[in-house]
């Protein structure tokens, strides 16, 4: 068993409105693409993306312009990348009205795509940004110009290799969230007359939410340039999940954006809501882990010696969490113990707790590691299963990076969490 995990890179920062999901920046180290949160310290948990990346998801050409504020980079994505926001503008043009009485229109900026390598922009700037460099890693909407800017040599061809057309649709479903609040609220005028009703917490997890309605269209057929399926969908959140909030960051953080699995319950209320579930969210209903009392923050050195030792107390924690003793043969699987390890040992735990869930819930077992992961949360005394504030988000990487791995282990994972086990 290998210690529990720290990320060994420096973390970056750039100041930028709006940012998508926190920012991306692509490197190759050892033939292996790491991906680096360019805004907030980096995360505790390795990210790695999705298990496998499913083929179904394409996206075709779409007719809103996306100009280029630098020569062009190859190979030219502009024409997937106008295929979201196409579908994104016709969505929420036939959405918005019926459901808030208000009349959705076009980005009057449009959608801008930047080489961040050029050493300056071609023709008249593009506003928000001062230098194409300032763009790296990056997409965001810009409220004072109305429009979205995005790294197309960078960050477009990350998320497409690294999560598929999915992952793109989702992380551009979340920044044009933002040009739906710029339209209905919270928009900036709002946020800086009412900061505490607003904080930047609440306005991106709503973004997020924004983000779930999209591809729930999407899934069933509303969009005309987007197809998605179901078993598209884990690659497709994995840009939100991957680029969460650093433990140690405020949630009051003039930047924040959530932990993994408060952003997977924004997305998901959203996908099984509508935009007035989004609109009307607060932090109260989301109760989100980041900041949770009682919750410590990680440290290098691991709670237990080895593997053996995690279970064991695992084997405790979920004998007091069920009632029962566990079955002798109740055991994780030697596949499942593998997708964890580069996780943590809460990970660990959580396989114990999914083979658990297959046992005495074989329809829904993520939810049963859900619903333990919440009665542990911060809790447990400090150096125990549950007292880390990471340790949720160490249950769903491990979940997500099971082979195999459906949108229902993921929805049941939280639901579990917030007590909704069927």
């Amino acid at each position: 068993m290998s210690p529990e995990r720290r990320p060994t890179s420096s973390p970056l920062r750039v100041t930028a409105v709006g940012l998508l999901v926190v920012g991306l920046v692509a490197a190759v180290v050892a033939g292996l693409l790491v991906l680096l949160s360019a805004v907030l310290p980096g995360p505790t948990i390795p990210r790695q993306g999705p298990a496998q990346l499913p083929d179904e998801a394409a996206i075709t050409d779409g007719s809103v312009p996306v100009t280029w504020s630098t020569s062009p980079v190859q190979p030219d994505t502009t024409g997937q990348v106008s295929g979201v926001i196409t579908d994104l503008e016709t969505f929420w043009g036939s959405v918005l009205p019926s459901t808030f009485d208000a009349m959705v229109t076009p980005m009057t900026g449009g959608v801008v795509a930047i080489d961040p390598s050029a050493t300056a922009f071609t023709g008249e700037p593009p506003g928000c940004v001062t230098t194409p460099s300032r763009i790296a890693g990056n997409a965001y909407f810009c409220p004072d110009r109305d429009k979205i800017l995005y790294d197309a040599g960078g960050l477009v061809p990350v998320l497409l290799g690294h999560y598929g057309p999915a992952g793109l649709v989702a992380a551009f479903a979340h920044e044009y969230g933002h040009a739906i609040q710029a339209r209905i609220g919270p928009t900036p005028a709002d946020r800086s007359a009412e900061p505490a009703r607003w904080p930047a917490l609440l306005v991106e997890l709503q973004a997020d939410c924004d983000a779930g309605v999209f591809l729930r269209a999407a899934t069933i057929g509303r969009t005309a340039h987007v197809a998605l399926l179901e078993a598209d969908l884990p690659a497709a959140v994995g840009p939100l999940l991957d680029f969460a909030d650093a433990p140690d960051v405020p949630p009051g953080d003039a930047a924040a954006h959530g932990l993994s699995l408060d952003r997977l319950r924004a997305v998901l209320a959203g996908y099984a809501g509508d935009a007035a579930t989004c609109h009307d969210l607060t932090l109260d209903a989301l109760r989100p882990t980041l900041g949770l009392a009682g919750a410590v923050q990680p440290v290098d050195t691991p709670r237990y010696a080895d593997t053996a030792a995690v279970l064991s107390a695992a084997r405790s924690s979920l004998r007091a969490f069920s009632n029962a003793d566990l079955p002798a043969d109740i055991s994780p699987t030697a596949e499942d113990l593998a997708a964890a390890a580069p996780y943590g040992q809460f990970a660990e735990a959580a396989a114990l707790a999914l083979a658990l869930g297959r046992v005495t819930d074989p329809d829904h077992p993520t939810c049963v590691v859900g619903a333990w992961t919440a009665s542990v949360l911060g809790a447990v005394p400090p150096g125990t299963l549950g007292s880390w504030a990471t340790d949720a988000d160490e249950a769903l990487a491990f979940l997500r990076a099971r082979p195999g791995v459906t949108w229902a282990d993921l929805q049941d994972y939280a639901r579990g969490f917030d007590g909704g086990c069927p």
